[in-house]
């Protein structure tokens, strides 16, 4: 059975020796390090995220468990559109935690059953319809490769300006503030299959 590595961002001392413990005891789980940013830790099969926004990573991440020391519904449906996987407060048990970490792993979205209205509420205020191009969506998929924009310009044959036309109008139209943003509205929308 192949076993999952997880990473830590933006946990203090504390929090992040705890973490360490319940991923350790794990015997489905690597420990893959501890990390101040989504950068250094993109290497890994599962992030959890301490504080730490999806919108700062300027890379397509793996999934990611988001834990929030102040956990409100506009944090945890902030969390959910930014891409993570799962939203937790950080009173949660280790058996949540770890439940999670197994789901986002999966290609699930894990959330408490309390903080799903929540969520539900606040999601139907985004709700809004959007279309892309076709152009857009090609380069959306290969924004979701980790494609930089000089290898999408080289592979549809068009200039490096005109592929950050189309990313800028990628991330206005998805109301996206990051490529990871972008990518995970798209999997989301069903554009990107993985």
């Amino acid at each position: 059975m192949k076993r999952t590595r997880v990473a830590v961002v933006g946990a203090p001392g504390m929090m992040r020796s705890g973490l360490e413990a319940i991923v350790r005891e794990q015997a489905d789980f690597d420990w893959a390090g501890s990390f101040s940013s989504f950068d250094e830790a993109a290497n890994a099969d599962v992030i959890v995220s301490i504080d730490v926004p999806l919108e700062t990573a300027e890379v397509v991440l793996p999934p990611v468990v988001s834990i929030a020391v102040r956990f409100e519904p506009a944090r945890i449906s902030s969390a959910i559109r930014a891409g993570a996987r799962a939203a937790l407060p950080s009173s949660s048990t280790p058996g949540e935690i770890i439940g999670a970490i197994q789901a986002a792993a999966a290609g699930l979205v894990a959330l408490r059953p309390l903080d799903l209205d929540s969520v539900m509420v606040a999601e139907t205020r985004h709700a809004e319809p959007v279309q892309l191009s076709p152009r857009e969506l090609e380069v959306l998929r290969m924004l979701a490769d980790g494609l930089a924009n000089k290898e999408v310009a080289f592979r549809l044959g068009i200039s490096e300006h005109t592929v950050k036309f189309h990313v800028a109008s990628i991330l206005s139209r998805l109301n996206a503030s990051s490529r990871a943003e972008a990518v995970a509205i798209g999997m989301r929308n069903g554009w990107i299959t993985i």
